[in-house]
């Protein structure tokens, strides 16, 4: 549907790169219907305009202005909806689709999850998958070792250890595959119920994020399935406002929580939880280094081998010196907790990319971005929160 309108909004009306909000807008407001005129024009239809029966009907549209002046042209349809949205016979995509999956316990993971990845290579799209086990290999074996070969699979378990590095090797996955016009598929599941509240929640940001990420015209395929059987309701109402579309029992529709980029904002502006202990105030000097020495004496303590206390120290170093020179003020706070030793960075800086530290590689896009890019790369787990009070860089080592 979505590659309809952007190839009409093309056509008919010069947009050949539409904001992300108008795509956000058609994948959660518009549903196809069969013209009767040689061309067809798409209307938002309402939640109040559906048909008792669960079937596309196209009727005369009211009309669009003023009633006293303004007649609607016989080929303007306002589309009409009652009832779920089967899924229509696939085809190749051939813009960036980013789907949530409600799925029932393994059996009802592999349903869905097979004939998806099944299709993409019968089409000869690269697909990857990146779940965590055991449905890791639940899908290899019903893949059959022919059709997981074409494949390429990834434990989520490793690759979204730290969430921040799922996007980048989604990415790098299309662009690798879509510069030779290759449309693409991918199964991504960065939630599952025995993760970490911190890991969920910035796997939830990562989500989020997904929307914003890779651009509109890049042929990606991306369905993020969730079980409904072991996620408490909160996360799966959150997966509601993260995804555009959402995917139930073969039956596809649009999400009517979807929260957009407006979403993402709220995430990227929210604080994040207190300290579970008391936490150790550290000063910070951007000449000395004072505070590098009392995160490897810390962390010994908490009995760190010392490869690791160095990626900790260098990552601190590196967000602070970054936000001493973006704000100034910069205070460093370190606790311990039974899961490891985290270190936070807070200054009076403001940042407004919430991509901070998730894009492929280390470019010029500015120290801080740099710095918790690093962070990211060293570290288990990086959150980043910033709003009119200022910026928070969390950064967890874990045992």
């Amino acid at each position: 549907m979505l590659d309809q309108v952007l190839e009409h909004m093309a056509a008919d009306h010069a947009i050949v790169d539409p904001s992300m909000p108008f795509i956000e807008l058609v994948m959660t407001h518009t549903h196809p219907f069969t013209p009767t005129h040689d061309r067809q024009l798409f209307l938002v239809a309402g939640p109040d305009d559906a048909l008792p029966d669960p079937v596309f009907a196209a009727q005369p549209d009211p009309p669009i202005a003023d009633p006293a002046t303004t007649v609607a042209p016989s080929n303007v349809r306002r589309l009409h909806l009652s009832g779920p949205i089967r899924r229509a016979p696939a085809r190749a995509h051939e813009t960036y689709r980013h789907e949530c999956l409600f799925y029932d316990g393994t059996a009802g993971f592999l349903d869905a999850v097979v004939p998806f990845v099944r299709d993409g290579l019968t089409r000869r799209e690269p697909v990857m998958v990146a779940v965590a086990e055991p449905r890791l290999e639940a899908l290899r074996s019903a893949l059959g070792r022919e059709d997981a070969g074409r494949a390429v699979f990834a434990d989520m378990a490793e690759l979204g250890h730290n969430p921040a590095r799922i996007i980048p090797a989604w990415r790098d996955f299309a662009d690798l595959h879509s510069r030779a016009g290759n449309a693409v598929r991918g199964v991504g599941e960065p939630i599952w119920a025995s993760r970490r509240p911190e890991e969920i929640a910035e796997a939830q940001l990562h989500e989020a994020l997904l929307n914003m990420a890779v651009p509109p015209d890049v042929p990606l395929w991306l369905l993020c399935p969730y079980d409904t059987v072991a996620l408490d309701q909160q996360v799966l109402a959150e997966a509601h406002r993260s995804h555009p579309v959402i995917v139930e029992s073969d039956v596809y529709r649009g999400s009517t929580e979807y929260g957009g980029t407006v979403h993402v904002d709220e995430i990227f502006a929210g604080a994040l939880p207190d300290p579970g202990t008391p936490p150790t105030t550290i000063t910070f000097a951007p000449h000395r280094h004072q505070h590098i020495d009392h995160i490897l004496r810390s962390a010994a303590t908490c009995g760190f081998p010392i490869d690791r206390a160095v990626k900790l120290a260098t990552a601190i170093d590196e967000v602070a010196v970054a936000g001493d020179g973006d704000a100034g003020r910069v205070l460093i706070r370190l606790w311990s907790e039974p899961t490891g030793l985290i270190c936070e960075v807070v200054d009076p800086g403001t940042v407004d990319d919430p991509m901070i530290g998730r894009r492929a590689a280390m470019g010029a896009n500015g120290s801080r971005d740099r710095a918790i890019r690093l962070a990211n790369e060293l570290c288990d787990l990086v959150q980043v929160r910033s709003g009119s009070a200022g910026t928070t860089t969390r950064v967890h080592c874990r045992r």
